[in-house]
């Protein structure tokens, strides 16, 4: 319920970044050092700075920056090489190559495969030939797309790195089989040269970033990566599965986890950050083309790395309990639940990050074993360890088997107190939408919560008690710290939690809970980042019936003009107007007609007056409605249409 859009704090750190990095190039020049890396002239590190000052403004048409890119990386004609070992170069080709035509990103093909070993190394030429695969592989699965979303290069005048992407550009361009070809040649040829140094490149950071772009390639997945992000972890939801690429891409990715399963250092690697890094990209492309070889990829790193203890690594005879183990053979659990004795994968933040993503990628099969080996009598000391705690929350976020969760249930229920004082609010939050994504333990979630927050279910004098509730479970907070916290502070997880107990089956209490707060409480919270989404929640649920949704709008009356001057209160003022009956809807726009000056008084109050057309109210109620009314029918008969069809 949470929006995915950038915030505008990272934007702005963004142009920060930028900024600055620009400001030290020019003070470095001032030294005579013209960007780390291989050194340019003068007079080369002036047009490049140019260039990097001209793409801060931005461009006016998709074609400006295609002629930028062609005349750019013309400059460069003859020295590619030597110029992509630049830091200021590169950043500039690596912003640009996805716009150049085939000509000019062929002849970079060609230089870079004459030169794979060095340049795999170079903390510049890499990043680099990252892009260059990138962009190979783009546009040789043209026409192959799965769900690529459309953008109006026309919305605005000018375009940015947000609204215009190399993806964009090569999935929307059509190139000629010749390039396509060129393209898919340059793609295999990089990744069969690393799979057959494999042995020198795993432990190399730059290469080995190189080796995970060309696995998901070879596997028809893309991942977009902005110039220079420092970001660590990709977001999973901005990956890309292009349906068709050939069956001897599909091979030589598999023939990376094949390699690797056969080297003696196997069990070693997921304690190691690049290869571990390398062995979990390994495991997202398996999921996309052999989920039978990623279960039996899967099973060997449980077998032979998790399951290890950090004094086991000679140990043979332990090896072959572990085996009989896994595979069913013998009964080992009671000794692997033995929680004085964690295995090795929970010691070190590499192999605990693999794990994690074993746990997103897995079949119920392996995931099982995952969950029994690992974590069974385990889950509640891993959730309040900061190293592990993330790992019980994709747990939670994964299981699909209501009895090994109804396990994990019993372990930390007893334990939320505890996991809300030291901080890891994520896994509570994740414990209850795991409650509500498999429709059990609903209500022992929220008598649970209650004890946590030292607000039990009770009945007489005690009762006033239990109407701390709310606010507790807002803030994350006990009752002794919030009976005195007149603060309207939402605890980002608080929030999310309480808009998971407002989709159970049966969410009276926390509805009650809601429609018995004062007003004036419930519209500090409303106006929040965190707390405006509780408002979805309600209006949105199936389980909350119109009288709730119309108590709600009638407990905010006399304060509506509060919500509509607010950046978020007036989401929430938008969506009881929507869910309202036309009474109610009648009593919003009055109140906002009654105090116009105040509720014009704000960006956001400005935005809602000129919505709900409040100016036609003040001259005509009469003419309001009859609107009112026939915007209603249209939408009516368009859904009628709908259906129809």
């Amino acid at each position: 319920m949470f929006s995915g859009k950038k915030s505008f704090a990272t934007r702005q750190k963004r142009k920060n970044k930028n900024s600055r990095f620009r400001s030290n190039a020019h003070g470095f020049a001032k030294k005579g050092i013209y960007g780390r890396g291989t050194q340019i002239d003068e007079e080369q590190f002036s047009y490049f700075v140019n260039i990097l000052d001209a793409m801060k403004n931005g461009f006016e048409s998709v074609e400006d920056k295609v002629t930028m890119a062609n005349n750019v990386l013309a400059q460069t004609k003859d020295q590619e090489v030597r110029l992509s070992s630049n830091q200021i170069v590169c950043k500039v080709l690596e912003s640009l190559l996805g716009f150049a035509e085939a000509e000019r990103l062929e002849s970079y093909f060609q230089a870079f495969a004459e030169n794979f070993r060095p340049l795999c190394s170079d903390s510049f030429a890499s990043h680099i030939l990252q892009k260059l695969i990138e962009i190979a592989f783009l546009r040789f699965v043209d026409g192959e797309s799965l769900n690529v979303s459309d953008h109006s290069a026309n919305k605005k005048s000018k375009v940015d790195s947000e609204q215009f992407t190399d993806e964009l550009y090569n999935r929307n361009n059509t190139f000629s089989e010749d390039h396509k070809r060129n393209c898919a040649n340059f793609v295999l040829k990089t990744s069969k040269f690393l799979l057959n140094n494999l042995e020198d490149f795993i432990w190399d950071s730059c290469a080995n970033h190189i080796m995970r772009t060309c696995i998901l390639s070879l596997a028809g997945i893309y991942e977009p990566k902005k110039a220079f992000s420092e970001r660590k972890m990709v977001d999973i939801h901005n990956r890309k599965i292009y349906s068709v690429v050939p069956n001897e891409w599909h091979e030589t990715c598999k023939e990376f986890a094949q390699r690797l399963q056969m080297w003696p250092q196997f069990p070693d690697l997921s304690y190691q950050e690049h290869s571990s890094a390398l062995i979990g990209t390994i495991c997202i492309a398996l999921k996309v083309l052999d989920k039978k070889m990623l279960k039996q990829f899967g099973t060997q790193l449980l077998l032979k790395a998790f399951l290890k203890h950090e004094n086991d690594d000679n140990d043979e005879s332990k090896d072959t309990e572990l085996s009989d183990a896994v595979y069913g053979e013998t009964e080992q659990e009671e000794n692997l639940k033995d929680v004085s004795k964690a295995p090795k994968v929970f010691q070190h933040q590499s192999s605990v990050r693999l794990l994690e993503t074993l746990l997103v990628v897995a079949g119920p099969k392996l995931r099982s074993q995952l969950y029994t080996f690992l974590f069974a009598g385990r889950v509640h000391i891993l959730a309040e360890k900061s190293l592990t705690n993330f790992s019980v929350q994709k747990l939670l976020q994964h299981t699909k088997e209501k009895d090994e969760f109804d396990a994990v249930f019993q372990e930390l229920k007893e334990n939320i107190e505890s996991l809300l004082k030291i901080g890891h609010t994520g896994v509570v939050k994740a414990l209850t939408a795991a409650c509500l994504r498999l429709q059990t333990k609903q209500a022992q979630m929220i008598t649970a919560l209650q004890n946590a927050l030292h607000v039990p279910p009770s009945t007489g004098v005690a009762k006033e008690k239990s109407k701390f509730f709310l606010p507790c479970l807002l803030k994350l907070k006990p009752y002794e710290i919030v009976k005195d916290d007149k603060s309207s502070f939402v605890h980002l997880h608080g929030s999310m939690i309480i808009q998971d107990l407002l989709q159970f089956n049966k969410p009276i209490f926390i509805v009650n809970c809601i429609l018995e707060t004062p007003p004036e409480q419930l519209i500090g919270w409303l106006t929040t980042p965190n707390g405006s989404y509780i408002a979805d929640a309600f209006f949105q649920s199936r389980f909350i019936g119109e009288k709730s949704r119309e108590k709600l709008i009638r407990l905010l009356e006399g304060f509506y003009v509060e919500l509509a001057i607010s950046k978020h209160g007036s989401h929430v003022l938008e969506m009881c107007f929507a869910k309202a009956q036309d009474n109610h809807k009648i009593a919003i726009v009055k109140e906002l007609a009654e105090k116009a000056n105040m509720a014009k008084g704000s960006q956001s109050g400005r935005i809602i007056y000129s919505k709900l057309r409040v100016d036609t109210y003040r001259s005509s109620v009469n003419q309001w409605k009859n609107s009112l009314q026939q915007k209603e029918s249209k939408a009516q008969q368009l859904f009628k249409d709908l259906i129809d069809e």
